[in-house]
């Protein structure tokens, strides 16, 4: 049984673990231990990286379960380390990449962020983190793999738990990939789409990295200036980027957008109430050093979208962690 004093030290080394998933997902090891047991010296070869090293890097990671070490320096997959191969579709090993890059080199700085309430991302790297990320497309595009990967079953779940039987145009404002509005289009053969996102996210749709995107349009702008108009709009994740200011903004832009009798869906995952450990609440918190953003309770989500001239309407829990806001006019 540890201490409390040697339960905060663990909880101190947090960055140990994250970095060594990091590298580990670039070195792409669990492709390479899917065939089977390797060595330490074996995996070093193959990635061009020193053995005693890189062993003590997957011996670390083998304490938390990642992988089993079954012999000396000898190590096989498991079920954890083979969620990080490549080749699944569900693999969360592009977000791993992704945020433990410049987003943990901008979290170093977290108490400029509690010191101000500002982004320390734009402190570190001297412009906001979606600026920074179009002047740098190769980011931009892990960026872009790692919210695919982050949203694995969360589009389907949105998209079976809301009912568009009385919609007849959906608009996924910030859509990305479209991931989302293929999943509704896919269930709802009446509908006709539009994906309003930046150049950016519309030219990685046209490649349907994010799936089919029948009877759609593909729209590029900027949610800040205009929205495409139509009775139903979807923000999936796009809110809790952004602070109350902007947000608002963002919404009001959307209110004039919607029909009089529309309505206007938000996806997020909603903080709860209590002590009990969340992983909504680590985002959160990294949502205000990196993209300057927060996660919100549903009053919270409510008074924004008041502020808005929206009113919240009911919420809709899914079969995942996210849940559907429905707001319309107040």
């Amino acid at each position: 049984m540890s201490t409390p004093s040697q339960q905060i030290l663990s909880m101190g080394f947090g960055f140990a673990l994250s970095q060594s998933l990091r590298v580990v997902a670039e070195l792409s090891i669990a492709d390479l231990l899917a065939g089977g047991e390797r060595s330490a010296d074996e995996l070093a070869e193959a990635t061009r990286t020193n053995a005693d090293a890189l062993y003590r890097v997957m011996r670390l990671l083998a304490s938390e379960g990642v992988f089993r070490e079954v012999s000396h320096r000898r190590f096989v997959q498991t079920e954890l380390s083979a969620a990080l191969r490549s080749d699944l579709q569900s693999s969360p090993r592009d977000f791993i990449r992704m945020i433990n890059g410049e987003a943990f080199q901008a979290f170093a700085q977290l108490s400029y962020s509690v010191q101000t309430g500002k982004p320390a991302f734009d402190q570190v790297f001297g412009a906001p983190r979606f600026e920074w990320l179009g002047a740098h497309p190769e980011q931009a595009a892990l960026f872009q793999r790692g919210m695919i990967a982050l949203s694995q079953g969360s589009n389907e779940a949105v998209a079976d738990a809301y009912d568009f039987s009385a919609s007849r145009c959906v608009v996924d404002v910030g859509g990305g990939h479209g991931q989302l509005l293929s999943a509704i289009l896919a269930r709802n053969a009446h509908l006709h789409g539009v994906l309003f996102d930046l150049p950016s996210g519309i030219a990685a749709a046209r490649t349907a990295a994010g799936g089919p995107l029948p009877r759609s349009e593909l729209v590029a702008g900027n949610f800040f200036e205009s929205v495409p108009p139509a009775d139903t709009l979807v923000l999936k994740k796009v809110i809790h980027d952004w602070d109350d200011e902007r947000a608002a903004a963002i919404l009001r832009n959307c209110r004039k957008a919607m029909a009089s009798n529309g309505r206007i869906l938000l996806a997020e995952t909603i903080i709860p109430a209590g002590n009990d450990p969340a992983l909504i609440k680590a985002i959160d918190v990294t949502m205000l050093a990196v993209p300057g953003g927060l996660e919100r309770t549903e009053s919270q989500y409510a008074e924004l979208l008041s502020l808005a001239g929206l009113r919240l309407e009911r919420v809709i829990a899914t079969k995942a962690p996210i849940s559907i806001l429905e707001a319309r006019l107040a």
